[in-house]
């Protein structure tokens, strides 16, 4: 009976060792990835801005156009 045991106890001795494994590596891994959204969020920000400045320099431009021909 104690034989049959032996792999299923060994099963989870393993198991355990390889959670607590997990648990130590995950969290640089998760800082990581955590990191890389915030440089791509920091990015498309940085060209949403560029695009809305761009924009509204090329808006004012054309205002500024369209009344010197009115006038």
């Amino acid at each position: 009976m104690m034989k049959s045991l032996a792999p299923i106890a060994l099963t989870g001795v393993v198991a355990a060792i390889l959670w607590k494994i997990l648990q130590i590596l995950m969290a640089p891994v998760i800082a990581w990835i955590i990191g890389m959204l915030v440089l791509g969020l920091k990015i498309g920000l940085a060209v949403a801005a560029t695009c809305v400045v761009i924009y509204g320099i090329r808006r004012v431009m054309r205002s500024r156009t369209e009344s010197e021909a009115d006038a």
